[in-house]
C-alpha cells in the first residue's frame, strides 16, 4: 500500500484504540464495572492486530501471524466475557479457550503456506463467531428486555451472524500478505463501522441508564436489608393514597435489640434485621408494603385494609418473627417483636396514624413484648411466652 493507503487503513484501528480509551474512562468513572473494563481490553486487542496487519511488525511472517492471532484472540474473549458481565453472568471460559486454542493451532499450521490464507481466515471468524454465540446464550434475556436491551442484543446477533458470509470473502493473491485493499478488507471495516461503534455507544447508554435508575432505586432502599427506607415508604404513601378509602399501618419493633448487639456483637444484629426484613416480606399481602423505618423499627403500609384485617396481618407477622430459628446466627438466639397496629380513614393525616400506632407499640412493649397492640384499650393479647 501507498502512504495514502496506509494512512487511511489505520484509520480502523485508531478508532478501535479511541473506543478502548472510552470504555477505560468508563470504567475508571462509573464504580469500575468489570465489563467497560472487558470492552477496553477488547478494542485495545483489536486495535493492537489491525496495527500489526497493516504496518507488517513484526516483519516476520509467521511471527506476524501469531502474534495477530493472539491479539484477536484476546479481544474475541475479552469481548464476550464483557458481554456476558454486562448482566452479571459468567462466560463459561472452558469450551470458549478451547475454541480460540484451536484457532491459534489453525492459524499457526497454515502460517507457511498462504495459498491456505481462506482457511485461516475463515478459522478465525467461525471462532469468534462461536464464542460470541456462548456469551448471547448467557444474556439470551436481552431479547425478551426493554427496546434497547433487544436492541443491543439482536445487533450483536446480526454482527455475529455475519461473520460467516465474511469469512468467505477472504480472497487474495497467494504472494500477498497484510492489509490490502480488496473486497474482504472493505468489507471488514465496514461492519467495524457499523457493528462495532453501534454496540459500543449501545452498551455505553443502556448502562448508563441502568445507572441511573439504580442510584434512583438505591436512594429509596435500606442499605442492610434491602427493603424500603423512610423514603421509599413515604412514595408509596404517595402513590396509594389517593387510591384508598382508608389504610392500615403497622409498627414492629424487635424486642431487646441492644442486649442481642451488646452480647453476640453488630454483625449478628445486623443478620438478625436481614433475617426479620425477609420475614415481613413474605408475610405481607401483595399490594401491601414494609420497609425499615429506623434502626430496629420496621413499618408496614396496608391500603385499604381495616382493623381486623391489619390485627391479622400484624399477628401473623408476630408469630412468624418468634417461630424464627435464629440458631444457625448465633447459638440459643432468640427473638421476638412487638407491634402497634391501626387502621385510619384517608382523610387522617399519616402523622397522626404514625403518632397512634407508635404509642400503641410502646405499650406492647410496657405489657411484656412480643405481642400486638391494636385499636380497643383492652385488646392486648400475648401470644406466646418466652418474650
Amino acid at each position: 500500500m501507498n502512504d495514502n493507503e496506509t494512512l487511511l487503513a489505520l484509520a480502523h484501528p485508531l478508532i478501535a484504540l479511541l473506543l478502548a480509551a472510552m470504555f477505560y474512562g468508563a470504567w475508571r468513572h462509573a464504580h469500575r464495572q468489570a465489563q467497560f473494563l472487558f470492552f477496553s481490553v477488547a478494542f485495545s486487542c483489536y486495535a493492537s492486530g489491525i496495527f500489526m496487519q497493516v504496518l507488517l511488525w513484526p516483519p516476520w511472517r509467521l511471527a506476524n501471524i501469531g502474534l495477530t492471532g493472539v491479539a484477536y484472540a484476546c479481544a474475541i474473549f475479552c469481548f464476550a466475557r464483557g458481554l456476558a458481565a454486562l448482566e452479571g453472568r459468567r462466560l463459561p471460559w472452558v469450551p470458549a479457550v478451547l475454541v480460540l486454542a484451536a484457532m491459534l493451532a489453525v492459524r499457526m499450521a497454515s502460517a507457511h503456506d498462504e495459498t491456505l490464507f481462506r482457511l485461516r481466515v475463515a478459522t478465525t471468524h467461525v471462532a469468534a463467531a462461536l464464542v460470541f454465540l456462548l456469551a448471547l446464550w448467557q444474556v439470551r434475556h436481552l431479547a425478551r428486555g426493554t427496546a434497547l436491551e433487544r436492541l443491543l442484543f439482536w445487533c450483536v446477533a446480526a454482527c455475529t451472524l455475519s461473520l460467516f458470509p465474511r469469512a468467505m470473502l477472504a480472497t487474495r493473491p497467494p504472494d500477498q500478505y497484510g492489509y490490502e485493499h480488496l473486497l474482504y478488507w472493505e468489507v471488514m471495516q465496514t461492519s467495524f463501522y457499523l457493528f462495532g461503534i453501534g454496540v459500543a455507544f449501545l452498551m455505553l447508554i443502556l448502562t448508563s441508564l441502568r445507572t441511573i435508575a439504580s442510584l434512583g432505586q438505591a436512594s429509596r432502599r435500606d442499605p442492610l436489608t434491602g427493603m424500603n427506607n423512610r423514603s421509599g415508604l413515604d412514595e408509596f404513601l404517595a402513590a396509594c393514597l389517593p387510591r384508598c378509602a382508608r389504610y392500615g399501618l403497622i409498627m414492629v419493633d424487635v424486642d431487646h435489640f441492644k442486649q442481642i448487639n451488646d452480647r453476640y456483637g453488630h454483625p449478628v444484629g445486623d443478620m438478625v434485621l436481614k433475617r426479620l426484613a425477609t420475614v415481613m416480606e413474605q408475610g405481607i399481602r401483595t399490594d401491601d408494603a414494609v420497609g425499615r423505618f429506623g434502626g430496629e423499627e420496621f413499618m408496614v403500609i396496608l391500603p385499604d385494609a381495616s382493623d381486623d384485617e391489619a390485627k391479622q396481618v400484624a399477628e401473623r407477622l408476630r408469630a412468624a418473627a418468634a417461630a424464627q430459628d435464629f440458631s444457625d446466627v448465633a447459638p440459643e438466639l432468640r427473638c421476638t417483636v412487638s407491634l402497634g397496629v391501626g387502621s385510619f380513614e384517608q382523610a387522617i393525616p399519616f402523622e397522626r396514624a404514625y403518632s397512634t400506632v407508635d404509642e400503641r407499640l410502646a405499650r406492647a412493649k410496657r405489657l411484656g413484648r412480643n405481642r400486638v397492640v391494636g385499636k380497643e384499650p383492652g385488646w392486648a393479647v400475648r401470644r406466646s411466652s418466652g418474650a
